[in-house]
């Protein structure tokens, strides 16, 4: 079921590579700098970023810190992120294939390790965390960015119904309090967590997944749907006659000890 999940991911982000390098949830140079700020990152740290994508969050962070590195499950992504490495004329950054579950480095490589709107795709969040944790020093930092569910878990399944829909890839958006104690079971205790809300376009938000029409259409109702009762937690609503919402995501910061 897990290598399912990760060929799926593979399948989805290698196809919509080029779209999901342009998101405006990704690219948004104000989150990817407090992101890198909250990271307490100064020069002398070594940085991992897993599940780095297109490599946003890893060249903001080569703007700080001496030796970076972004590690990604899918080719094609890191084609994107190889092409804007060579663009920002950064020396002190590169990229590599790499699953989070098994990455390629020793114990405590790295004094930070960040992972940006990637974690609801994990097939195994708890693996994946304890690897992250594995290759963090100790009184190092897991920097972990992603969306929350609602924590009424009816509102919960429901947004997750639809996210999966839409991504076939989507394993789980997780409520805030669930990914607290997928940190605590690790060991990892929680300094600092930021809420950040993210707007989004209905439509734009199709497309990056690469959603045809009846797909479309087809959680288009669901989510006016979700408008009465805001059954999914996402805020929906029509603006100018265009359809929208609003992720809650959050910026949490974990200090490691071993």
């Amino acid at each position: 079921m897990r290598q399912g999940i990760k060929e799926s991911a593979k399948e989805q982000f290698g196809r919509q590579a080029e779209a999901y390098s342009k998101g405006n949830i990704f690219v948004d140079g104000v989150h990817l700098s407090e992101v890198v700020k909250r990271s307490g990152a100064t020069r002398e740290h070594k940085v991992l970023d897993v599940a780095t994508g297109a490599g946003f969050l890893a060249l903001e962070f080569a703007k700080f810190s001496d030796s970076v590195i972004g590690a990604d499950l899918t080719r094609n992504m890191l084609i994107h992120a190889c092409e804007k490495l060579a663009k920002s004329g950064h020396a002190n950054a590169g990229f590599l294939l790499s699953d989070v579950e098994s990455l390629p480095f020793g114990d405590e490589s790295f004094d930070i390790v960040s992972c940006r709107f990637a974690f609801h795709h994990f097939p195994d969040p708890e693996k994946a965390l304890l690897e992250i944790k594995r290759v963090c020093k100790t009184y190092g930092r897991i920097v972990l960015v992603d969306g929350v569910s609602f924590e009424d878990s009816g509102k919960s399944l429901f947004h997750n119904h639809i996210e999966k829909i839409r991504d076939p890839s989507h394993v789980r958006i997780y409520a805030l309090s669930e990914i607290k104690r997928m940190l605590d079971s690790t060991g990892a205790t929680i300094a600092d967590i930021q809420h950040w809300d993210i707007p989004q376009d209905f439509e734009d938000w199709m497309r990056r997944a690469g959603a045809d029409r009846a797909k479309m259409k087809a959680i288009e109702g669901l989510m006016r749907q979700s408008m009465e009762g805001d059954s999914t937690g996402l805020r929906v609503r029509i603006e100018d006659g265009r359809l929208g919402f609003t992720y809650d995501t959050v910026i949490l910061v974990a200090e490691v000890w071993h």
